[in-house]
């Protein structure tokens, strides 16, 4: 057993990551659209599950970095909105939202009736239903606390819901780039007729599709050099402040960086304190590809294989379901045009994995399209605020008639 600490960690994944970038330069990856995040964090799977069932050799990885990384970038987020421009997404907000509701309704209805086939108590359908997929890692752990006593009585319901949302997680990762990728090229959803206000790939957008070299350029080149000083203080500031309510209010510390963020943008803009977007935009998104890499390279797929038969066959019935949807409903719903295609590779991530999938699933297909400032706003919101306070709404009203 060895134990990396902090550091160790932090290197590590950022070596990952950027073998996984090199692997995304290769054609069949690029064709697919994964992220490098994502095939650095499977590749980095799969070498250790091999070390482990050859060597009987396991590595550990330190926790603490990626709840840091994660706040910083959805501080990120709040401290690079742009003012100046506006975005009709209210509309398409709620359709999406409603359309996330809906689809946790069907993975809990699934679930219940494919696991009481199989003669299980039907709380494990809800586990491997909206609890763990759209729920993910967070929302599993809190209701399996419920779950463990009366008159549930489900004991290893935490070990159920991290096996499922392993599964989750890793295909939400895989599949949901590609399916928006798939989308666009499918039906030829170029700039023209797609709703959204930006018909080009934005200057941030462009630079994140440079070399590592250009970008190092641009986040340390003497023009924009205080405004990239006030931009990290503040994003460090939001991470710190983040950190410490979250010791008192039992919420997620990524509601209070996104909140703290908004808050110290608004100041900026009405004291002409000037921010560095593009350089905001380069730590957000990199902090964002690190934290995935190391989130799939820390998986403990030993929780995944031991998740028996009866929840394998389940679990593939959502995957299928999700598809299902995302293709037939969800593009559909919204147009069948090039947002439609980004909402869709989203909502395979949210519904399947967690934000931060869907957010790495939006940014690949962004690099290799266009940018959408509403697409990404109507994720933002729905994800950080929205999709977790439903979720509990819809597991409690099935748990009520279950």
């Amino acid at each position: 057993m060895i134990s990396f600490g902090v550091f160790e960690t932090f290197g590590a994944g950022l070596l990952i990551l950027g073998f996984g970038y090199l692997l995304s330069k290769l054609r069949i990856f690029s064709v697919l659209c994964l992220p490098a995040a994502v095939l650095g964090g499977v590749f980095a799977l799969s070498v250790l599950v091999l070390f482990s069932y050859f060597f009987e050799l396991k590595i550990s990885f330190d926790e603490s970095p990626k709840e840091s990384l994660l706040l910083a970038f959805f501080a990120s987020l709040g401290l690079g909105i742009d003012f100046s421009k506006k975005s009709n997404f209210s509309k398409n907000f709620f359709i999406f939202l409603g359309l996330c509701t809906f689809i946790m309704v069907l993975q809990n209805l699934l679930g219940i009736t494919i696991i009481s086939l199989f003669d299980k108590q039907k709380e494990l359908g809800l586990i491997a239903g909206s609890i763990s997929l759209s729920g993910s890692f967070g929302m599993g752990a809190f209701w399996s606390q419920v779950l463990k006593t009366e008159p549930h009585n489900i004991t290893n319901a935490l070990d159920i819901s991290i096996a499922c949302a392993t599964f989750g997680v890793l295909f939400g990762s895989v599949l949901g780039a590609p399916l928006g990728a798939f989308l666009i090229e499918k039906f030829v959803l170029k700039k023209e007729n797609s709703r959204f206000e930006s018909k080009e790939k934005s200057h941030s957008q462009k630079e994140l599709g440079t070399e590592l070299g250009n970008a190092l350029v641009l986040f340390f080149s003497k023009k924009e050099l205080k405004n990239t000083i006030i931009s990290v203080l503040l994003l460090a500031f939001c991470v710190l402040c983040a950190s410490v309510i979250k010791l008192f209010i039992s919420l997620p510390a990524i509601i209070f960086a996104l909140i703290f963020a908004f808050m110290l943008r608004v100041l900026c803009y009405f004291f002409g304190v000037n921010l560095a977007h593009k350089n905001l935009a380069l730590l957000g998104n990199f902090c964002l590809a690190l934290f995935l890499a190391l989130a799939l390279m820390s998986i403990d797929l030993k929780a995944l294989l031991d998740i028996g038969l009866p929840l394998f066959v389940l679990l593939c019935l959502e995957l299928v379901l999700m598809l299902f949807f995302v293709f037939f409903i969800t593009f559909r719903v919204f147009g069948r045009d090039y947002e439609a295609a980004l909402l869709s590779a989203a909502q395979c991530g949210l519904c399947l994995g967690a934000t931060p999938i869907a957010l790495a699933n939006l940014e690949k297909l962004e690099l290799r399209f266009f940018s959408s400032k509403s697409a990404l706003a109507i994720l933002c919101l729905s994800g950080v605020f929205f999709i977790d306070f439903i979720n509990v709404l819809v597991i409690w009203l099935f748990l009520s008639f279950v």
